[in-house]
């Protein structure tokens, strides 16, 4: 499984930066956070980085006005009505375009968030899909799946999508799944194992699956056999949410809170809580292994406070997304088993941190995944109830 960056907000010397580390790499960008006039040049970088590129359409949420979506030729600015309907004509036309004009790996096609799966949703899929074979016939493509989280909680739902994509003529799908309750880490155990369900399903009618929009609390995708999901800086690109797609009056950002991601706890500590750990001799067990060191955390292992090491936003980031993207690659074994089994000793190894990290007083606060562990694990074994058996059979040819 790959880790792709999720483009948002000041990410692009980021994603650069990324792929320098790695030698390659897959970035999907963000329309909102780009210029029409600068979005061609910064797809030639990435290409000249050894990187693909992707293009995420964001028209989730298209009766709600964004102004800077709205610079772009595809949006539509008016009869919305008829785009529910499925006339995509104009949408698909202008999409296709973009992605000849940055010479897009893979021809992400738009859809709206569902928020009730039938045969009329179905009907505009197709819709949407054959509109991309009549305005870009040579492209490889790859349809969104977007819905709400209403959906995502609903097993009969992401059954329905399953049997429904086993119709469309396309290669793969790219779903974005809205969070519960506002909140960035799910406890919901149901919408977990649901999501692990829609991707397996898909994956197992031989079709490429992305999970946009997510963070480590995923990795639980490997058990799917699922391509890749795409994260990123902030956390509105690390979790998929209604209102980052309008317009709202800007507010001054305020201070924000530097987070250590520490992977084998799965989770994200403030940089003064890594203080009190230096302080009690604790540090070295927040330490990133070997595996996953990187030259954007060592600062914080060498032997001065934390705080004064100079680790700031720009180091947090690529922290994060250097120690996600070493996850995913090892997240996925040979077998089904052997996947479950390193994602279970992954929860308990985590686990074990954690508690002993508590005991001391040092935790996440509402990044924390000690409660999680608890939620991905029950998912895991509702999902292991249900494809434990095809999935160690098909394994190898997924």
């Amino acid at each position: 499984m790959e880790l792709y960056i999720q483009m948002g907000h000041n990410t692009g010397k980021l994603a650069l930066e990324h792929l320098e580390d790695f030698g390659d790499g897959t970035v999907i960008l963000s329309p909102m956070n780009i210029l029409p006039n600068n979005i061609g040049n910064f797809s030639d970088k990435v290409h000249k980085k050894n990187g693909r590129v992707f293009l995420d359409p964001q028209l989730y949420y298209p009766r709600k006005f964004h102004k800077k979506l709205s610079e772009y030729a595809y949006w539509p600015n008016e009869d919305i009505t008829a785009l529910e309907a499925g006339q995509f004509d104009q949408v698909v036309s202008g999409l296709a375009d973009l992605n000849k004009e940055i010479d897009s790996d893979v021809f992400i096609l738009p859809s709206n968030t569902a928020k009730r799966i039938d045969s009329l949703w179905n009907k505009v899929q197709k819709l949407i899909i054959e509109s991309a074979q009549k305005y870009a016939p040579d492209m490889e493509y790859m349809h969104t799946i977007a819905i709400s989280s209403e959906v995502a909680n609903d097993e009969n739902q992401i059954e329905q999508i399953t049997s429904f994509v086993e119709e469309w003529d396309i290669p793969g799908v790219y779903i974005v799944c809205e969070h519960p309750e506002k909140f960035y880490l799910v406890d919901r155990p149901l919408w977990v194992s649901n999501i692990m369900s829609l991707a397996a399903g898909i994956k197992r009618q031989h079709k490429k699956v992305v999970i946009g929009y997510a963070s480590h609390q995923l990795l639980c995708m490997a058990l799917t056999k699922c391509d890749a999901v795409a994260s990123g800086n902030y956390l509105n690109v690390r979790w998929f949410k209604p209102e980052h797609f309008e317009t709202t009056e800007e507010k001054k950002p305020g201070r924000r809170a530097l987070w250590y991601y520490c992977p084998q706890a799965l989770s994200e500590y403030k940089i003064p809580f890594l203080d009190i750990a230096n302080r009690m001799k604790l540090l070295n067990r927040m330490e990133p292994p070997a595996t996953m060191r990187n030259p954007y955390s060592d600062m914080l292992f060498s032997g001065g406070l934390p705080s004064s090491t100079g680790f700031g936003e720009k180091e947090t980031f690529r922290h994060y997304l250097y120690c996600l993207r070493k996850q995913c690659q090892n997240s996925v074994r040979g077998t089904y088993e052997e996947t479950k089994d390193a994602y279970l000793a992954l929860l308990g190894t985590a686990e074990q941190l954690l508690s002993g990290l508590a005991d001391k007083g040092i935790r996440g606060q509402d990044r924390d995944f000690t409660e999680i562990c608890d939620v991905n694990r029950a998912a895991v074994s509702a999902f292991d109830m249900a494809y434990q058996f095809s999935l160690s059979r098909e394994w190898g040819e997924l």
